[in-house]
C-alpha cells in the first residue's frame, strides 16, 4: 500500500473533493451535498504520514474502499466519480 502524507490527503479532500475543513483538536473534514452532511472524517494533528490503519478508517468514513481512497488522493478518482460512489451507497442521495 502506498504511503500517504497528511498534507497530500488534506489537499485532496479540500481542493479536489470539496470537503469543508475546520480545526478542533483534529483537522475535521465535512462534505455537504445539497445542504445535507454526507461524510465526515478527520486527521489528528502532528502526524506527517497516515498509517495503514488510518487510511482504512478514513476510507470507511468516506464510504470508499481503501484502493478508491488512495486513488482519490493520488488523482485517478475525480470528484464526479466520488459523488457517484456516494449516490450508490447512501440512500436518499440519488436526487442530490
Amino acid at each position: 500500500m502506498a504511503v500517504l502524507k497528511t498534507r497530500q490527503v488534506d489537499h485532496a479532500l479540500v481542493n479536489k473533493l470539496g470537503f469543508e475543513k475546520t480545526e478542533t483538536h483534529h483537522h475535521v473534514y465535512r462534505l455537504w451535498i445539497g445542504g445535507k452532511l454526507v461524510v465526515r472524517t478527520y486527521i489528528s494533528h502532528g502526524g506527517r504520514e497516515l498509517s495503514r490503519y488510518h487510511v482504512s478508517q478514513m476510507a470507511k468514513q468516506m464510504r470508499l474502499r481503501t484502493a478508491e481512497f488512495i486513488d482519490a488522493v493520488q488523482c485517478p478518482l475525480t470528484r464526479e466519480d466520488y459523488y457517484r460512489i456516494l449516490r450508490e451507497h447512501i440512500p436518499g442521495l440519488e436526487e442530490l
